[in-house]
């Protein structure tokens, strides 16, 4: 219960004691009399902010304490020993605002923060204020009346921890359903994807294969005319090479017997004029397969770029999920 409230340099008032007797106490008067300043004062020692605005000598603190009779409540005594604070037969409240704006508080002399005050406020005053009563018209006020009159604290805090339970586990249920659709589609979209690419029925290596064979007939009359010329200059012309080697072996082969070296060499020279003629034979045998065909080449780019296609699409549409997916194709169809 307050016993006394002391106000020293708090907006108008320049200094005020008020004691207040066992019972009802009551304060009237007119407007701006000063009523609500005092409110103003006890809400200070219960723990609300201030400023340098409620001084009204802004060259002195400002100083508000309030004397409760609080010996006899379990609750406060049990706070003031979680708190190391002194046990008194009175509780002294007290605030300062010094002029430079700080503020402090303490508990039977002993400083302490607005938290711990705040705590104590709400064991020491329970106030009531204008427009307090329009809470009586809210749903959850006088659902909590009721919980309070029948005791139901327990039963009621059981049911909301259950309540928080099934929302957690709908809320789990929703992303789970969510993931099954995404997932759902993602499959569908693979499978239409793989459709695709066995329809292609497309061997290992196959696109290498077909990128090296579009090269080959883009060249095609490059490639012939080159392989013709090389050949004429080793098997046909005015002066073959591989004839010119043939008439070199057989001239050198009639002094063979004359220098130890010379039967060496000669097998040599036998050895590389046959070499040539073989090159020469593989050359010809080349010239006649090289042919350009146009039909071949449009045929093997559609199949290329359906196949590049494809493993573009598939590459970028992939989920992460999907690596299995993933290595499977690496593995029988080489496209990434």
């Amino acid at each position: 219960m307050l016993q006394h409230l002391s106000i020293n340099n708090y907006a108008i008032i320049d200094a005020l004691e008020i004691y207040f007797s066992k019972g009802m106490n009551i304060i009237t008067g007119e407007t701006g009399a000063g009523k609500s300043i005092i409110i103003g004062a006890l809400n200070l020692i219960l723990g609300e902010r201030a400023d340098t605005t409620a001084l009204v000598n802004k060259e002195k603190k400002c100083v508000i304490e309030g004397f409760f009779q609080a010996e006899k409540n379990s609750l406060i005594l049990q706070f003031l020993k979680d708190n190391d604070l002194d046990e008194l037969p009175q509780l002294v409240v007290r605030r300062e605002i010094a002029t430079s704006g700080k503020s402090r508080a303490f508990i039977n002399d002993t400083p302490v923060n607005l938290g711990q005050l705040h705590q104590l406020s709400q064991l020491l005053v329970d106030l009531h204020q204008q427009f307090d009563t329009l809470s009586l018209s809210d749903n959850q006020f006088q659902i909590n009346v009721i919980d309070a009159l029948a005791d139901t604290q327990q039963l009621v805090n059981s049911y909301r921890s259950g309540y928080q339970q099934w929302k957690q586990s709908q809320k789990a249920l929703d992303e789970l359903l969510q993931q099954q659709q995404q997932f759902e589609k993602e499959s569908d979209y693979n499978e239409f994807q793989y459709d695709e690419l066995a329809a292609l029925h497309l061997k290992e290596n196959e696109l290498e294969e077909i990128d090296a064979e579009l090269k080959m007939l883009s060249n095609a009359e490059d490639i012939k005319n080159t392989l013709n010329r090389v050949y004429g200059e080793l098997a046909e012309g005015e002066q073959p090479i591989t004839q010119q080697l043939k008439s070199l072996t057989n001239l050198l082969s009639s002094y063979t017997d004359f220098h130890k070296d010379l039967p060496e060499i000669n097998n040599r020279l036998q050895s590389a004029q046959i070499e040539l003629s073989d090159i020469a034979s593989e050359l010809e045998r080349m010239s006649d397969q090289i042919n350009y065909d146009a039909e071949k080449i449009d045929e093997l780019n559609g199949r290329m770029s359906a196949g590049y296609k494809l493993q573009k699409n598939m590459a970028f549409n992939l989920p992460t999920n999907c690596s299995t997916f993933k290595i499977s194709l690496k593995k029988n169809y080489r496209l990434f």
